[in-house]
């Protein structure tokens, strides 16, 4: 037995869980260790070591969650980490006391090919056997006696959801020994060094020799429920059609759903604003908590029932199975693009951060198929754009019924943007691929995992990380990226030059009423704001606007407002989109505090009651209307918005190239795809 395991005490083992994609390794390093982990039921979720501790009998035990490989000889980077925890390779990694083989009962010949690898560790072994249940609903028996004697080392039976099985595991842990390695053949062969395919050969040779007479098959009287499902849900067209119902079922959803609590949460913002205001005198610091940090902070926590009803869904789709099918449906179209169907599940990871993304490419083999991967994978919306998407959407875009009573069109166009990322990432793919990354992508193969119900538990536990990622992160940079913006739109205060602006804006106003050629509708205008400057009111209201004008941050919009201009956007949406180039998140905030209007112009609340009001400079013309809006989420549907997710490019790709070459391009399309939908927005009459 392993000198580690054999130490008594208290001192704590290591135990490594190591399987197949999609075995349930992730569900069963929750199920043990009670932490959150990231579950999803289809291969490659895992991508780096994951650690946790759990007490068993008084004993601690260290988990390590290791990414699934299908080989003790690794083929790309995921793979690698792997082996390299198992070696004592890993920076920060000890290696483990102990190996707990995580194997599928419905598919053992496949999984324990890994098993016979892992007996030449060196290192005690213990064989943990999942989906017991679907293995006996298929009619499949398991001798596991007989099978652990064949393999040297213990075999216990588990299912991760209902705990059976766990304390005997943790028991097997504790007491688990080396065993020796299995015989290949007269000419045994070194795992690390022999070549794979005579390799692989010998080892499912020896597989086969020890499944003989300890696992039994009953004959099916037809096929399964689930093999019918499979069967609609992956046709090339009935399960295409099923895939846009079920993603516009689910933006649909997230408007109906998530209404009322966003309602409430907006009333909450404004009765703590209100009372701020009551209780605090005037000045500089009422006008920072106010317009700044409240504004900033109210203008984001208003869409987290968004986020979470969006994460709830999505971690429902991956715990049943149905993701993975979607997967293998997506595999013709992305080979068509140049892309591999290893791309599916890093491009998919993207929609909720596009950094586990990125690093989910490690799973591809093929260097020329990850690097094109990463080059595409910030072009998914991610979870940072949907409030963009969802605060424009339901302040611009009439709620009316497209096609069926059920369906509004909000939804559509929100899921419209999820499109055109996935529309733009297939274009920029194909085009990179017969240019820079010629070559053919490399073949993909995916087991299709069992369905299984959505363990609840998980879901939320899903949902509740997405959220909590998004204040955290999000908050803590938006209440900070808030002052900042408050402050330079807010000083240096210069008297004269407001006095001057103001006058001056009186003046242009005059001129224009007494110029025959207004037009009269324009004229009505003009007269009630002249009028409105004489009331204490309008008076105020000039004062804030010349105060934004003569800003640090007014000067800095004057100085690109001819680059937004022909996007639709006036100075400060430029400067708002300038300040999120860092993390996007900061832009509902920045626009809460540069919007700083009166709560009586326009019905409505919160931040889209302050867009609504918006008027162009020295005009009673809106800021935002349906082409502007568009324009915006076409912007931050492709631009490349994220430090974080650059630096992680640089990090997977090795070289300071790749991320300039994805900010430069993707910011570029950004502006292309934002002036062609506002020119033609506005040229259509929306």
């Amino acid at each position: 037995m392993h000198q580690a395991a054999m130490a008594a005490g208290t001192d704590a083992l290591t135990a490594a869980l190591l399987g197949n994609p999609n075995t349930g390794k992730s569900t069963l390093f929750t199920a043990l260790a009670g932490i959150p982990t990231r579950v999803g039921n289809y291969p490659g979720v895992t991508v780096e070591e994951k650690l946790g501790r759990y007490t068993h009998r008084g004993r601690s035990i260290d988990l390590i969650d290791l990414p699934g490989t299908y080989s003790l000889v690794a083929q790309g980077p995921d793979e690698q980490v792997a082996v390299d925890v198992l070696h004592g390779r890993q920076q920060g990694v000890p290696r483990p006391d102990v190996v707990v083989v995580v194997a599928d009962a419905t598919n053992l010949e496949r999984n324990l090919f890994l098993a016979t690898q892992a007996t030449e560790l060196g290192l005690p072994l213990v064989v943990a056997l999942t989906l017991t249940d679907v293995a006996a609903r298929r009619g499949i028996t398991i001798n596991t006696a007989e099978l652990g004697n064949r393999l040297g080392c213990e075999v216990i039976p588990v299912a991760a959801p209902s705990r059976r099985g766990l304390t005997e595991l943790g028991d097997a842990i504790c007491a688990a020994a080396v065993p020796r390695p299995l015989p290949l053949g007269p000419d045994g062969v070194d795992t690390e060094r022999a070549p794979a395919a005579r390799d692989a050969i010998r080892r499912y040779a020896l597989v086969e020799r020890i499944l003989a007479g300890t696992v039994g098959r009953r004959p099916q009287s037809g096929p399964l429920p689930e093999e019918r499902l499979d069967q609609l849900l992956t046709h090339r067209i009935w399960g295409t059609l099923a895939f846009a119902a079920v993603m516009l079922l689910l933006f649909s959803a997230i408007f109906w759903l998530a209404a009322p609590l966003m309602d409430l949460i907006s009333a909450g913002v404004d009765a703590v604003a209100e009372r701020l205001a009551a209780r605090l005198p005037a000045g500089a610091i009422r006008d920072l908590l106010i317009d700044g940090v409240l504004a900033g902070i109210g203008g984001v926590v208003v869409f987290v029932p968004q986020i979470a009803l969006l994460f709830v869904f999505i971690a429902a789709l991956e715990g049943c199975g149905y993701l993975a099918r979607a997967a293998y449906l997506m595999d013709r179209l992305l080979v068509g693009v140049g892309l591999s169907g290893k791309s599916f599940i890093p491009l998919l990871s993207s929609f909720a951060c596009a950094i586990p993304g990125i690093m989910a490419a490690r799973t591809i083999e093929n260097r020329r198929d990850r690097l094109l991967t990463i080059l595409v994978a910030p072009l998914m919306s991610c979870s940072a754009r949907l409030p963009v998407y969802l605060l424009l959407c339901g302040a611009f875009v009439p709620n009316l019924a497209v096609g069926l009573s059920w369906l509004r069109l909000p939804a559509v166009v929100l899921a419209g943007m999820y499109a055109l990322g996935v529309i733009v990432a297939a274009a920029v793919a194909f085009l990179l691929s017969k240019t820079v990354f010629r070559g053919p992508p490399q073949p993909f193969v995916m087991e299709l995992p069992g369905w299984r119900w959505p363990q609840p538990a998980v879901v939320l536990e899903r949902a509740r990380e997405a959220v909590w990622s998004f204040l955290t992160n999000a908050g803590t940079l938006i209440l900070a990226m808030s002052v900042v913006i408050w402050a330079l739109s807010n000083y240096p205060r210069r008297e004269a030059a407001i006095a001057g602006d103001i006058e001056a804006r009186r003046a242009a106003m005059a001129a224009a009423l007494a110029d025959p050629a207004t037009p009269s509708s324009d004229r009505e205008e003009l007269a009630t704001e002249l009028a409105a400057l004489e009331t204490p009111a309008g008076a105020e209201s000039a004062r804030r606007g010349a105060i934004q004008r003569q800003s640090f941050l007014g000067q800095a919009g004057r100085l690109i407002e001819p680059v937004v201009r022909p996007l639709g956007w006036d100075w400060r949406i430029g400067c708002a989109a300038i300040a999120s180039f860092p993390a996007r998140e900061v832009v509902l905030g920045t626009l809460a505090v540069l919007y700083d209007l009166p709560e009586d112009d326009a019905e409505g609340t919160g931040l889209e009651r302050r867009l609504k009001a918006a008027r162009w400079d020295d005009t009673s013309r809106p800021v935002f209307t349906l082409p502007v809006a568009l324009s915006i989420m076409v912007f931050f549907a492709l631009c490349a918005q994220c430090a974080s997710t650059l630096v992680v490019i640089g990090r997977e790709t090795g070289s300071w190239v790749w991320p300039v070459v994805t900010f430069v391009y993707m910011t570029t399309l950004a502006w292309l795809g934002a002036f062609m939908i506002y020119q033609l927005g506005t040229w259509a009459g929306w």
